[in-house]
């Protein structure tokens, strides 16, 4: 079926991580070969809310996770937010999803990349099959340019502040990445910032995972 059929309806679940719950939206069917997709740091689960569905009417399980710290997960008590925490979340999220299809085929952007690197290169070569049926990395390299990565945690830093509106947020947006067109409806920016009791609208992250 084509991937622009239909929007299909996610189901919100609460899966084990390392040591904590992580919240994910699945697609499709259970006992389908699943599909993991992780996002960047300072995203959520709904980066790849579209993506998921569209591996679901190819026949997989597809599903989308907030990594710990970031949007509906739990926020790590200690504020422990390194590699060896993510990739623990990895392991316990390959256990959660595979199923008698085998292990899921795991896919992940910038930090949720960089996760599953350490996950599957810190797993004994014998074991890594179990681990995962594949993995697919976006956005990641081996070596972090200095002035990219000051510019995205310059960003980042600014919005820790909050914003009096969501047409503020998507100012802020629209001048950190000129090139794409700034959204008219900005229902979607609901689902990446929350407001507070001072009214004010904050990114749905731990801004101790910044530090």
């Amino acid at each position: 079926m084509s991937s622009t059929a239909a929007p299909l309806e996610p189901r919100t679940v609460r899966v084990p991580g390392g040591g904590l719950l992580l919240t994910a939206d699945v697609y499709g069917d259970p006992a389908a070969p699943a599909v993991v997709l992780l996002h960047g740091g300072g995203q959520t689960r709904h980066s790849w809310g579209s993506a998921a569905a569209a591996f679901a009417r190819s026949g997989y399980h597809g599903v989308s996770v907030d990594l710990r710290g970031h949007g509906d997960s739990d926020w790590s008590p200690d504020g422990s937010y390194g590699m060896t925490e993510f990739a623990g979340d990895v392991r316990a999220l390959s256990r959660a999803f595979t199923s008698t299809a085998g292990p899921p085929t795991f896919v992940g952007a910038s930090m949720g990349g960089l996760s599953l690197m350490v996950a599957v290169g810190e797993t004994p070569p014998a074991e890594q099959a179990a681990l995962a049926r594949c993995v697919v990395l976006v956005d990641v390299a081996p070596r972090i340019e200095v002035e990219g990565r000051d510019k995205i945690l310059g960003f980042m830093a600014a919005g820790l502040r909050g914003f009096d509106t969501l047409e503020d947020a998507a100012d802020s947006i629209a001048a950190y990445i000129p090139h794409r067109p700034r959204p008219s409806d900005l229902s979607g920016l609901r689902k990446n910032l929350r407001q507070r009791a001072d009214q004010r609208w904050y990114w749905h992250w731990d801004p101790r995972w910044m530090t």
